[in-house]
């Protein structure tokens, strides 16, 4: 069962609507659909959804992308929350734009963000759901790419799948193995 959802994204206008900050996006839909923001904790922003009737806290690091892994041990250790128990949502530079990726636990697979969040708690037993926003075009960094805003028609195809996204959450929260089964399927390329 998730306890605790984390988007990642950088705070501040200059980042709103960049590829980086895909978890920020999904996760105030999140709130927006089933909760509230409560409270400002220093490091991020902490908010209540109940989906289901379960409850479930959600945060939104604002210590920028690379440092996310510090806002979560204060609440970890706050609410008892396990790492098994929290879903980190993120963009994927490697997963193609409208697809999504659950993982149960794995290696950041060079995303800085991740890998913040794995130092902090000292393992990759860690869900998370990866929001594709490839494929990385010739010739871009991947730094310029994932700091780059999405055209028009991109965040047509973003907004679906957060949309269909959010349909399954109630199943992610509950049963990430049977979610992992059911949305991993419809990954092409």
């Amino acid at each position: 069962m998730i306890r605790l959802i984390v988007g990642l994204g950088n705070p501040g206008l200059r980042f709103t609507n960049t590829r980086h900050n895909v978890g920020f996006m999904f996760i105030d839909s999140v709130v927006s659909k089933w909760g509230e923001w409560l409270e400002e904790t220093g490091k991020g922003i902490l908010g209540k959804i109940s989906i289901d009737s379960n409850s479930v806290f959600i945060l939104k690091p604002f210590t920028y992308m690379n440092r996310s892994g510090e806002a979560i041990p204060p609440i970890v250790k706050r609410f008892s929350i396990l790492p098994e128990e929290i879903l980190v949502v993120y963009d994927d530079l490697w997963i193609p734009l409208g697809s999504v990726r659950i993982r149960i636990k794995g290696s950041s697979g060079g995303h800085n963000g991740m890998q913040s969040i794995i130092e902090a708690l000292g393992t990759e037993n860690i869900p998370r759901l990866r929001i594709g926003i490839g494929p990385l075009p010739e010739g871009i960094s991947s730094v310029d790419f994932v700091l780059s805003e999405f055209s028009e028609e991109e965040l047509k195809i973003l907004e679906k799948t957060i949309e269909s996204t959010l349909e399954g959450l109630p199943l992610i929260v509950t049963d990430i193995e049977k979610a992992m089964s059911r949305y991993n399927k419809r990954i092409k390329g």
